[in-house]
């Protein structure tokens, strides 16, 4: 009898155990992603560039793989501002490496706290739209939404001032696995978007051209 209650009892247990787990597990954020799984949920995100997007949080975390991306889903490394933190909306505090009068210095800044993908997309383009407006407009072209994001309505995303060219490096890299077949075809097309509506500064003309070249693509090809 005292056996058979010392089972049941390990049994209950066992079970509390897995209970404890299990939720442990479903409360913690997944932080895996891929840059497909990224852009696919960036795909459904109106006002934004998703491929600009998911090449743009791909240099900010990583690949997805940084402190900000892991700990708060931030993948963007999108501040916390005082309004942020006293709504008691969550926040984390991390140094973080800015460009000032070209030295580089750390500085501890908050940073925003998600609890999905989905969440942080739609704070994304809730910043894009607010913040970045020139960028919102011309969401059908990366390298004019790339040029936008130093074009804010508070000044420029990142402090460094190769920020544009590091969106360009993702692009090149990320448009094969991204854009189907046709990707060369759609940079090119973009490319050509932004230069006409005068997007682009001549720095950023330049390595616009020597990034598809380096692909294989031509400026002059039809």
């Amino acid at each position: 009898m005292a056996s058979g209650w010392r089972n049941e009892k390990r049994a209950v247990g066992a079970v509390l155990a897995c209970l404890i787990l299990a939720e442990l597990f479903y409360a913690s954020p997944s932080f895996a992603v891929s840059a497909e799984e990224f852009y696919r949920n960036a795909l459904a995100v109106k006002g934004i560039n998703a491929f600009a997007a998911t090449c743009q949080s791909a240099h900010e975390t990583g690949f997805w793989t940084s402190y900000l991306w892991k700990n708060a889903l931030n993948g963007a490394g999108i501040k916390a501002d005082k309004n942020w933190r006293k709504s008691g909306r969550p926040s984390i505090k991390k140094s973080s490496r800015e460009e000032v009068k070209g030295k580089q210095v750390y500085r501890d800044s908050y940073f925003r706290v998600y609890r999905s993908l989905e969440e942080f997309l739609s704070d994304y383009r809730a910043k894009i739209a607010r913040d970045y407006p020139l960028a919102a407009k011309n969401s059908d072209t990366m390298w004019g939404y790339f040029s936008s994001l130093q074009k804010g309505r508070l000044g420029s995303w990142a402090t460094t001032q190769s920020y544009f060219e590091h969106m360009a490096d993702k692009a090149v890299k990320l448009a094969p696995k991204l854009l189907g077949l046709e990707w060369r075809a759609q940079m090119l097309g973009e490319y050509r978007q932004a230069r006409a509506r005068g997007l682009l500064s001549a720095r950023e003309i330049k390595i616009v051209e020597r990034k598809l070249a380096s692909v294989g693509i031509s400026v002059s090809q039809k």
